[in-house]
C-alpha cells in the first residue's frame, strides 16, 4: 500500500490517464468510476463522527446534570438523618467514646459484611454465592456485592477473568449462531408470505416479534418472579434490578437471595440467579443482533469511511444492497444445504 495515500487512493490503477479528474477515480477490479462524498472538503463520515462525539458527550454531561438533580437532595437528607441518629446515641449512652463508635462503624462496613445476628452463620462464599459471583465477573456484570479480599483470591480473580471473559464471549457468541437458523428461518417465511409488504416493513415486524417475545420471557416474567420472591422490593426494584443486570451495569444495589426468608434455599436461588443472567444475555445478544442487521437501523453504518463512495451515475445513493445482512447469507447457506440434500 502507498504511504501517504487513502485507502481507496492507493487501490487506484496506476496506468490512468494524467488527464482524469482527481475527484473521480476508479473501483478496485472495476472500470466503474466512483467519487467520495465531501462537505466542505472534509469526507461525510468523518463529519458525522463529529457530531456523534459531540452527542454523545452532550449526553453524558446532561446525564450527570439529571441524577444529580433527582439524587442529591435524598442523600443530603439520609447523611442528616444518619448523624442526627449517630449523636442521638452518643448523648443516650454517655460512656460511649465517639471517636471508637467511629473506628467501629469503619471496621465493620470496610469489610461488606452483615454484623447483624441473623445472618452470623450465612457465607458469603457458599456454592450459590460463588457461583453467582463467578457468573457476575465472567460476564462482566459485576455486581461487587461480595469480592475477594486475600492477596491469593486477587490474584486468581484476574487470571480467572482473562480466561473467562473471552471464554464467555465465545460460549454467548456460539449460542446466538445456533438461535439465528431458527430466528432467521421465521424472518424468511414472514418474507415469502408477506409479499405485499416490503423488505423493510416485514423485517420491523420481525424485529418486533423478537423484541416483545425477549421483554416477555427475560424482563417482565423475571421480575414478577423477584417481585414475588423479594421481601421488600417493589414491582419497579424487580424490573430495575433486571434491566441493570441484563445490561451488564450491576451496579450491586439490589441482590437477590439475601433475605432471612432465602435461608433455606439461598444456595438453589443464587445458582438459578447465575443461570437467569446467562440465558438472559444469550436472548439479548440475539435480539440485538437482528436489530443491527437491519441497515436502516444501524446507524453507526453511516459512520464508516466506505459509505462516503458511491459510483458515478447513483447521484450519491448507495446501492440497495450494498450492505449484505445475516438473513441473506442465511438464504444462501440454507439454499447450499437443500442443494446438498438434493444430491
Amino acid at each position: 500500500m502507498t504511504m501517504g495515500l487513502t485507502i481507496y487512493q492507493s487501490i487506484t490503477p496506476a496506468e490512468r490517464p494524467q488527464s482524469q479528474s482527481t475527484s473521480t477515480t476508479l473501483l478496485c477490479g472495476s472500470d466503474q468510476p466512483y467519487r467520495i462524498r465531501k462537505w466542505l472538503g472534509v469526507r461525510r463520515s468523518t463529519w458525522l463522527l463529529f457530531f456523534y462525539i459531540l452527542a454523545y458527550l452532550l449526553y453524558l454531561i446532561g446525564g450527570s446534570v439529571l441524577f444529580s438533580y433527582l439524587e442529591h437532595e435524598n442523600e443530603h437528607q439520609l447523611r442528616t438523618e444518619i448523624r442526627n441518629r449517630k449523636q442521638e446515641f452518643i448523648y443516650n449512652h454517655p460512656s460511649v467514646d465517639p471517636l471508637e463508635l467511629e473506628q467501629l462503624i469503619k471496621d465493620i462496613t470496610v469489610h461488606g459484611l452483615s454484623p447483624l445476628e441473623q445472618g452470623k452463620n450465612a457465607s458469603n462464599w457458599s456454592f450459590g454465592q460463588s457461583f453467582l459471583f463467578t457468573v457476575t465477573i465472567v460476564t462482566t456484570v459485576g455486581y461487587g456485592h461480595i469480592n475477594p479480599v486475600t492477596p491469593s483470591g486477587k490474584l486468581i480473580c484476574i487470571l480467572y477473568c482473562l480466561v473467562g471473559i473471552p471464554f464467555t464471549l465465545v460460549f454467548l457468541s456460539a449460542l446466538v449462531q445456533r438461535l439465528l437458523a431458527p430466528t432467521f428461518s421465521l424472518l424468511s417465511t414472514l418474507l415469502t408470505r408477506l409479499t405485499n409488504l416490503g423488505n423493510l416493513e416485514v423485517r420491523l415486524m420481525h424485529l418486533l416479534m423478537l423484541g416483545l417475545s425477549f421483554v416477555l420471557v427475560a424482563f417482565l416474567l423475571p421480575s414478577v418472579v423477584f417481585w414475588s420472591l423479594e421481601p421488600g422490593w417493589t414491582f419497579l426494584d424487580s424490573v430495575y434490578f433486571v434491566f441493570i443486570s441484563l445490561t451488564t451495569i450491576g451496579l450491586g444495589d439490589y441482590i437477590p437471595g439475601d433475605s432471612r426468608e432465602h435461608e433455606g434455599y439461598r444456595d438453589l436461588y443464587k445458582t438459578g440467579v447465575g443461570i437467569y443472567l446467562l440465558t438472559g444475555l444469550v436472548l439479548l445478544s440475539l435480539t440485538l443482533t437482528v436489530y443491527y442487521d437491519i441497515p436502516q437501523l444501524n446507524l453507526g453504518l453511516h459512520l464508516h469511511r466506505h459509505r462516503d463512495i458511491f459510483a458515478n451515475g447513483q447521484n450519491g445513493k448507495e446501492h440497495k444492497d450494498s450492505e449484505p445482512t445475516s438473513v441473506s447469507h442465511y438464504a444462501h447457506d440454507e439454499g447450499e444445504q437443500n442443494h446438498l440434500v438434493r444430491k
